[in-house]
């Protein structure tokens, strides 16, 4: 996550200066934004039980929609051209126009919050990355505004008529707007209005807020996402609860963050979106970007800076329609993955062949993890698996945690283990894989995991803020790199152990589509010999088969061997006067074999993208459409080097080039 400041580009927009993970360049030190003074006393800006009224249809129309699935299943400018007018100078170049509502002002003074926090943390923000902005406190100016600049709102709760319709104007003439937490939800006098110019004029509608939930203080980011692909797929980022100013739970139709637990627990009978965004064409034709922060601006005084000021940066970059570049998580054309780690406290059996069956029929590999102790007697089973491209890997030598065993214990025990799979015949490739019965292990058996060479192991979710791959502590080889897996959701059968097993069944694979939705890396845990119920294994794999081709389903091992490819090479965006320039580094000695790419975010939902090598000896890789928003380019094939693209965008509509 490294950006830098803004710069202008040849065809106009703003681009971001990224810094290269290999650049000479020290990373940008990101400092905590100026402090805000927290409120002594905060009046409630949204009327007693508004938000429970709210919660409860909310979970009265997902009880009903849930009942009828249970039953069919069965970018910095230097500087900003001014034009006159009667107030002060305006931008004439895209700017950011800060709006800073006078309504807004008045009934939190009245209310006894400082209304001031919430744009001085954006005013703060604006400066220190030098991106055009202005602070504007009058209605009449946002008729003003250029259809390429942002209009930002930060927490406008209040907002008289005129206000509103100056907002839903600046929207048709094509003005994109980013919006945080509470916006016109009441009047001038301060009269509770409800959601309505939430969901007409931004397109996003209020589903509560977290005072029911006091364990959701965590915004789980999507990765890979148009608006916050800085930050590593399913990040936890906590939001500390303001009284008053809880995160809200939006429902959108894009979403870029949800607001979570820390472990991400999920239930149907909650909302969790807290970033959502969109595009709408206007009846004069125009296109409005919109991106809704369902966060108000007091939590960024006790969150990561960092983290928040990437997703900001993101979304300003999303609306200003700038270019961007990053290096895609998974391989082309998957946007997410999944490890099915089949775990063997039994002897692996004949019923356990019949599930790998039906494991490869949706296109996916399972690992075994199994017992050093079991092997001699699984072992003609396992060399089945083996054969059919399942793999193998270590699960101990005994059903017994490692956690808190003397270092000798733990050595001597995988000493064992990795004896008793030699002794059967059963050999492992890239130094096998590993995880510690019932999630018990410590540092010391990581140590001795590296010690030995093994090449991943899966871990708890407290591993690893994110929903990623990572390299071991202490891995110092790349093409030998330990790689570590975690695990972060629970699996089929630990969902339906309780309660009603068709409820929990269904909650799992809602749970298991937002860990795919983010991007991120799911470790689905299933027993040998499963006493999962036939119609929910049918229910399992009928949701792997509708999502083979976005969701990569390969084994742990194949995960691990493209996490240290993947590490090879390295993205970068540059300005230029002709026009930006990806820049791509492959390191290594052999050419990039899996299907890595990069994703580019486009200027418009009608932009083609179209590649022009720097350098004529270099090839051209191929670009492929993601969707409305993006395209990719492969580098699959690409020798180790570094290569130069210009970067133009060709309007699909108008035929016009940049």
């Amino acid at each position: 996550m490294k950006f830098g400041r803004w710069s202008e580009l040849g065809c106009g927009i703003l681009l971001v200066a990224v810094v290269s993970a290999c650049s000479s360049a020290k990373s940008p030190v990101l400092p905590t934004p100026a402090v805000v003074v927290k409120p002594a006393s905060v009046a409630s800006v949204v009327p007693t039980a508004q938000f429970e009224k709210r919660a409860q249809e909310e979970a009265n129309a997902a009880a009903s929609a849930r009942a009828s699935a249970i039953a069919a299943a069965a970018a910095a400018k230097p500087a900003v051209a001014v034009r006159k007018s009667e107030g002060p100078s305006l931008p004439a170049g895209p700017a950011v126009w800060l709006y800073v509502s006078p309504t807004s002002q008045a009934y939190y003074s009245k209310t006894g919050i400082d209304g001031a926090a919430r744009s001085a943390v954006w005013e703060t923000f604006l400066r220190k990355y030098k991106i055009p902005h202005i602070r504007v406190t009058s209605a009449d100016l946002l008729g003003q505004m250029p259809s390429h600049s942002v209009l930002l709102s930060p927490s406008n709760a209040a907002l008289s008529l005129r206000e509103m319709a100056a907002i839903r104007a600046a929207r048709e003439r094509g003005v994109s707007v980013l919006s945080t937490w509470l916006t016109g939800v009441r009047d001038e006098a301060g009269e509770w209005l409800g959601f309505d110019f939430m969901e007409k004029a931004l397109d996003v509608r209020v589903a509560g807020n977290t005072e029911d939930a006091e364990e959701d203080n965590f915004m789980i980011v999507h990765g890979d996402n148009p608006i916050t692909h800085a930050v590593p797929a399913g990040t936890r980022v906590w939001l500390d609860r303001v009284k008053d100013m809880l995160p809200l739970r939006l429902v959108g139709k894009n979403y870029a963050a949800n607001i979570m637990d820390w472990s991400r627990a999920y239930s149907h009978e909650k909302k969790t979106g807290v970033i959502t965004f969109d595009e709408q064409k206007q009846a004069n034709g125009a296109f409005s970007r919109i991106v809704n922060l369902g966060y108000p601006e007091p939590v960024w005084m006790s969150a990561d800076p960092k983290l928040l000021e990437a997703i900001a940066h993101n979304a300003l970059a999303w609306l200003f329609r700038q270019p961007d570049a990053y290096l895609s998580a998974w391989p082309y054309p998957h946007s997410s993955g999944m490890v099915l780690a089949v775990e063997g406290g039994e002897d692996v059996a004949e019923v356990d062949f019949e599930f790998a069956k039906r494991v490869d029929s949706v296109g996916a590999k399972a690992t075994y993890f199994l017992l050093s102790d079991s092997m001699a007697k699984s072992a003609p089973i396992v060399k089945r698996l083996q054969k059919r491209g399942h793999e193998i890997a270590y699960f101990g030598d005994k059903f017994d945690g490692f956690k808190d065993q003397s270092r000798a214990t733990q050595a001597k025990r995988m000493d064992n283990m990795q004896k008793g799979f030699d002794d059967a015949g059963i050999k492992l490739n890239n130094g096998g894989g590993f995880v510690a019965p019932i999630d018990s292990y410590d540092k010391v058996t990581e140590e001795l995991l590296l010690e030995r060479g093994i090449g991943h192991y899966l871990s708890f979710m407290d591993a690893t803020e994110a929903r990623l791959p990572f390299f071991a502590k202490g891995t110092t080889d790349v093409n030998s790199a330990t790689i570590v897996l975690p695990r972060t959701q629970p699996g089929p059968e630990e969902a339906t152990e309780e309660g009603d097993p068709d409820e929990g069944m269904q909650n799992f694979l809602e749970e298991f589509s937002l860990s795919q939705s983010m991007g991120g890396l799911s470790v689905i845990r299933i027993p040998t010999q499963t006493i999962l119920s036939q119609p929910h294994q049918e229910l399992f794999f009928e949701h792997l088969q509708q999502r083979r081709g976005k969701m990569w389903m390969p084994s742990a091992g194949d995960v691990a061997q493209w996490w240290r490819g993947r590490a090879k090479i390295s993205v970068r965006l540059e300005p230029n006067v002709k026009a930006p320039i990806l820049v791509v580094s492959v390191q290594g000695s052999e050419p990039v074999r899996d299907k890595a790419s990069v994703w580019v975010n486009l200027p418009t939902s009608t932009s083609r993208l179209r590649l022009e090598s720097a350098d004529m000896d270099d090839p051209t890789p191929p670009v492929v459409s993601l969707d409305r928003w993006r395209s990719g380019i492969l580098l699959e094939g690409l020798d180790p080097g570094e290569y130069c693209w210009y970067l133009y965008f060709d309007d699909g509509v108008s035929g016009i080039k940049n």
